[in-house]
């Protein structure tokens, strides 16, 4: 072997201690003289061989950039679990499976990249998906800066699996999707006395995912429609009422009606000579629990304050408003579906939707009357059938503090 600097090939002088000199590699323990500190061990980059000094009382040894190091032990070390938006399965993201016996003390997020449309992402388990505390906005343009990398999210109190393993997860990811095709519309109102309205020779086409939709008010206090009916014998289900006194306001709506052309007949428990109702006909909307959220709001006034929240993604929302005696009828704020005075009766009767409104935030759906009038207003949330699609950008490295 030749160790070099010797010059003339000479060997320099060096010593070994029980080495055969059989041309076998060097034997490190115990055996070779070497110029290293004391207290130090070697290891390998791959290249050459380095010295690294033993640490302290209480260190660790660890592994930083790819190499060995020493760091303070601690009772309850962090688990380091990378994730990115490839991670996200049905709105869910799972972080860490606890073992039983185990508990999770707290968890920090590092959002290396934003992600594209979620906010309000929580971290839990099964049984509470909130995690006791709101972890922090993951929507485009937020995420966490150098300056507060590491930054505390969520605490779990000591969180304990004592039955089986645990499975941690981030829930609440939100979705982009297709919202609700209305595809035909019509409405009817009187004057005369009478307890039903027909939409008369109404189509439903032969979409997929239909649902028809009845917006409908009464001059009467406190009396309720009795049932809606299409083409003879498909009944609709109510959805919302509101009554303010001489008027009442409600919504129906029927799932995966049949595709023809027929009436929609409405029907009240009592007689009045100024009731309205209009129908929708919608499709891609979700036929299991096609209504979301409702809301209703009463008052005196010129505008309405009216408003409602929908939550799912691709939701959209749709409206009705009866008003007392007026001289035209009030203005809507979204796309009109109509308004109009009723004659005799005095009331306007009217209704509004939007395919697009801002998903969890307040949507105000105001209309405003030629002067201060009582009115009874309502609205619900359409939601879509199409599949939820996910982030498609985002990469977060998640730290939990376990307890063994």
């Amino acid at each position: 072997m030749s160790f070099g600097g010797g010059g003339s090939g000479a060997l320099p002088n060096h010593e070994h201690t029980n080495i055969a000199l059989d041309g076998g590699p060097l034997d490190f323990v115990n055996t070779t003289i070497a110029s290293l500190s004391a207290s130090s061990m070697t290891y390998s980059d791959g290249a050459a061989l380095q010295e690294l000094t033993i640490g302290s009382d209480a260190q660790v040894l660890a592994v930083q950039g790819g190499a060995p190091s020493w760091i303070t032990n601690t009772s309850n070390p962090l688990v380091k679990v990378s994730k990115t938006f490839a991670d996200i399965a049905a709105l869910e993201m799972d972080i860490y499976t606890l073992p039983e016996d185990s508990a999770i003390c707290n968890v920090w997020a590092d959002i290396t990249t934003a992600f594209d449309v979620s906010t309000g992402v929580t971290i839990g388990d099964a049984g509470d998906n909130n995690g006791f505390a709101e972890a922090t906005d993951w929507t485009a343009g937020t995420g966490l800066s150098d300056a507060t990398r590491g930054q505390y999210v969520t605490s779990f109190k000591n969180m304990l699996s004592t039955s089986g393993t645990t499975a941690i997860k981030a829930y609440n990811f939100q979705g982009t999707a297709s919202p609700p095709v209305k595809d035909a519309q019509a409405q009817n109102s009187s004057a005369v006395v009478g307890n039903t309205i027909t939409n008369s020779g109404f189509t439903v086409a032969a979409n997929s995912d239909r649902v028809l939709i009845v917006v409908s008010s009464l001059e009467s206090s406190a009396q309720q429609i009795t049932g809606i009916t299409w083409n003879g014998v498909e009944t609709f289900t109510s959805a919302v009422t509101i009554d303010n006194g001489g008027k009442r306001s409600e919504i129906w709506y029927l799932v995966n009606p049949t595709a023809t052309t027929a009436d929609v007949v409405t029907t009240w428990g009592v007689n009045s000579n100024a009731r309205g109702a209009g129908v929708y006909s919608f499709y891609n909307v979700n036929q299991a629990s096609p209504i979301g959220v409702t809301s209703t709001d009463t008052g005196t006034s010129i505008t309405t304050t009216g408003t409602i929240t929908p939550t799912s993604a691709g939701s959209a929302i749709v409206d009705i408003q009866v008003s007392d005696s007026v001289a035209s009828p009030p203005t809507d704020t979204l796309t009109a579906g109509w308004s109009v005075g009723i004659g005799g009766g005095g009331k306007s009767f009217g209704s509004q939707y939007d395919l697009t409104p801002t998903i969890n935030a307040s949507n105000s759906m105001a209309w405003t009357y030629p002067s201060s009038i009582p009115y009874a207003w309502a609205a619900i949330e359409l939601k879509s059938a199409s599949p939820v699609i996910g982030d498609t950008v985002g990469a977060v490295d998640f730290y939990l503090q376990v307890v063994n």
